[in-house]
């Protein structure tokens, strides 16, 4: 199952007419263009039905029985509307969607190991104003589109890479994200997905020139062994909050709060969410590490769900490690805890396809959590270079 990422940073606002997304990695060449038809030029026009994993264009509808009939993936074709050639496709989402539910097209491809890969696309919100507001963002309530740019590796089961961006006018822009393949054995879906709104509305965008490409780049040195990183355990920390190097942040409201579990020598950090959350707020707690580029990094954690009661809905922390100059996120992103109240290790693989500082992170979010309290401690974060 693809599963909706939804991100609560802050994002500007986003940029002027035809802005790329993207913060100017080596470019790719178009000449080595992955994808199959990535202008839809070859679709028949009209709507999309829902296909398997084996399709050319893969489309999938997430939701309630009532609400996938109403998930619209269609291929327009009007050359005032695409971006390129005469064709785009068009991806509709209804204003009673919420939730996990949503509509997702893509391809899956094997890649090579040792590559890095360029994803790109282009998306318009038709649905937009001319002008973003002044001061939109992701947690502002102004009105937008959601729109997911990522990857899953391990044939669609395993971990993320990729980015959402909230569109707030009604102009073309380029998303554009780099990852490496951390399971070149098994294909890696790559895709777009059109997200409910924290505030749900009728929403509809274009997509066009869809595009996956290797780049050239090379792996950097890494000399370092064991885990890099610092505090890892939280043993540093006393009762009072959280110091450096680890930090917490609130966004979109207050009502999460942070708190330091246990005793000296076996301490963790606690994230607690009331009831009723908005979908608007979101707490994070995170640490700044140094990665070298295209060196495969194992990442892991352990989390424990402290309010478990049998028959209840697991929550989603949101896990991973950011790349805050490119606005991507890797890793296993939206994920979902084990049905236990204890201990469990949570990890993932990750490419750098950039060298220097990254965000490793764990955040809670009301969006995606149904209003529901949640409360779950962290500790034992690992680093550790692959060998």
């Amino acid at each position: 199952m693809v599963l909706v990422i939804l991100l609560l940073a802050p994002l500007a606002a986003l940029q002027s007419a035809d802005s790329v997304l993207s913060n100017s990695p080596p470019r790719s060449d178009r000449s080595s263009q992955l994808m199959c038809d990535p202008s839809f030029e070859a679709l028949p026009s009209g709507f999309l039905a829902t296909t398997g994993t084996n399709a050319a264009w893969e489309v999938q509808r997430k939701g309630r029985e009532a609400i996938r009939e109403r998930l619209v993936v269609a291929c327009v074709d009007d050359e005032a509307k695409a971006k390129s050639g005469r064709k785009c496709l068009s991806l509709s989402i209804p204003k009673d969607t919420v939730g996990f539910e949503f509509v997702t097209v893509g391809q899956r491809l094997r890649l090579a190991a040792g590559k890095e890969y360029e994803a790109s696309v282009w998306v318009r919100w038709v649905g937009g104003p001319d002008d973003p507001p002044a001061g939109a963002s992701a947690i502002s309530g102004h009105r937008s589109a959601i729109v997911s740019l990522w990857v899953r590796h391990r044939d669609g089961k395993g971990t993320f890479a990729g980015r959402d961006e909230w569109l707030f006018d009604n102009r073309w822009h380029k998303l554009v994200f780099h990852f490496g393949a951390t399971d070149p054995d098994q294909r890696t879906l790559v895709y777009v997905s059109l997200l409910p709104n924290q505030k749900p509305a009728d929403t509809t965008v274009l997509l066009d020139d869809f595009e996956l490409a290797a780049v050239d780049a090379s792996a950097e040195a890494e000399l370092r062994s064991g885990n890099i990183i610092e505090d890892s355990g939280f043993d540093a920390q006393r009762s009072d909050g959280l110091t450096p190097p680890w930090s917490f942040v609130n966004r979109g409201g207050t009502s999460i709060s942070v708190g330091i579990g246990g005793a000296d020598g076996q301490r963790w950090v606690t994230l607690q969410m009331p009831k009723g959350t908005s979908n608007f707020e979101s707490a994070q707690v995170w640490q700044h590490v140094d990665l070298r580029r295209g060196v495969r990094y194992e990442v892991s954690c352990r989390i424990r769900w402290d309010n478990f009661a049998f028959g209840a809905r697991a929550p989603i922390v949101n896990y991973g490690i950011y790349h805050e100059g490119s606005h991507t996120w890797y890793g296993p992103v939206d994920q979902v805890l084990k049905g236990n109240g204890e201990w469990n290790t949570y990890r993932f693989a990750h490419i750098a396809p950039f060298a220097g500082q990254w965000k490793l992170y764990v955040q809670l979010n009301g969006w995606g959590n149904f209003g529901n309290a949640v409360t779950v401690s962290l500790d034992d974060f690992t680093c550790t270079v692959a060998r």
